[in-house]
């Protein structure tokens, strides 16, 4: 006999199954669309000396892919414009480019519940599909001609709890 003691789930019989935590299995990872425009070539690379910095939108999308099936695809959109960081007083920076990411993934949910469902789609998926989507702009920066785009870790929980407040 064994001396643990199970957390009840469901229960048959005097057996009492454990609940059993959710989990995301990840499957394929793609670049879904990509657009990467430098503005003002050639002249602009005499003025792009620095790393630029970058002003950047991030949405996520997710779509189940077949009805009562747990498999579902995440987009994390990435808008970004590299621009010049420090303009002289009263000018606006100049834009050396602009660039549109979507990232997407295939993700099989794993004994989730209408709770964890939302969490699991809008932040575990991205938090997983960010280094991927995060070395496509540093590489396609750098194949262009500038410095790599360095982007900071993102912190989708709180882009989550901040969306929820204002929807």
């Amino acid at each position: 006999m064994s001396r643990h003691k199970r957390k009840s789930g469901s229960s048959h019989k005097g057996y009492t199954e454990p609940r059993r935590k959710p989990q995301i299995l990840t499957g394929l990872q793609y670049n879904k669309s990509v657009t990467f425009q430098v503005m003002n070539a050639p002249a602009i690379y005499n003025i792009a000396k620095e790393r630029p910095h970058m002003a950047i939108i991030v949405d996520v999308r997710a779509s189940q892919l077949t009805k009562d099936q747990p498999d579902f695809e995440v987009e994390l959109i990435l808008q970004c414009r590299g621009q010049s960081s420090n303009p002289p007083a009263g000018e606006e920076p100049t834009t050396f480019f602009e660039t549109s990411l979507t990232y997407a993934g295939i993700f099989t949910l794993v004994n989730s519940t209408p709770e964890s469902l939302e969490p699991q789609l809008l932040v575990d998926a991205p938090h997983i599909l960010f280094p991927g989507a995060r070395h496509v702009l540093s590489t396609l920066s750098r194949e262009a001609g500038f410095l790599p785009v360095i982007i900071q870790k993102i912190d989708f929980a709180k882009l989550w709890q901040e969306r929820k407040v204002t929807v």
